[in-house]
């Protein structure tokens, strides 16, 4: 008589440990570094703005440098919290989820960047990205820490 093997629900490539608590927190330490990059973006961008001439759409010159430093400063900003997430979730053996959680936490952290520059910008104005960028990268290098202790 031969024996049936037993079904397993778990996938053969399950990780054998749990590390959801490095996953928040990198995803955590990446999404704040994505606000202090957009806060410098945007404060870099309104200092360049300031210096331009145009006023209307119709004077906007598509090849000054106010556009092209915020048109590749957003791109660069999306790939650089993505870096950062990929970095902090190096304990994560596969390789797709790694993947996946990186690219979550690219998207979460570009859309969370932009929204509070754009709402710190509009109420408070430069102060308030100085503030904001001081105040996101504390607390990315805090969780970025907190990510390497929990990988131990």
């Amino acid at each position: 008589m031969t024996s049936r093997p037993e079904f397993s629900p778990v996938p053969p490539d399950a990780p054998r440990e749990d590390r959801i608590d490095t996953a928040f927190l990198s995803m955590g330490a990446a999404a704040a570094a994505a606000v202090c990059w957009f806060s410098l973006l945007t404060l870099i961008q309104s200092r360049l703005v300031e210096h331009s001439g145009a006023r209307t759409i119709a004077q906007i010159d598509p090849n000054s440098a106010d556009v092209n430093f915020l048109v590749y400063g957003t791109v660069l900003g999306i790939a650089v919290t993505g870096l950062v997430a990929w970095l902090l979730l190096h304990p994560v053996p596969s390789t797709y989820r790694r993947g996946a959680l990186a690219m979550v936490s690219a998207l979460a952290g570009t859309t969370l960047g932009m929204a509070l520059t754009w709402f710190g910008f509009q109420v408070v104005g430069r102060p308030a990205l100085i503030g904001l960028a001081m105040v996101s990268i504390g607390i990315a290098v805090w969780l970025a820490r907190l990510a390497a202790r929990s990988a131990r």
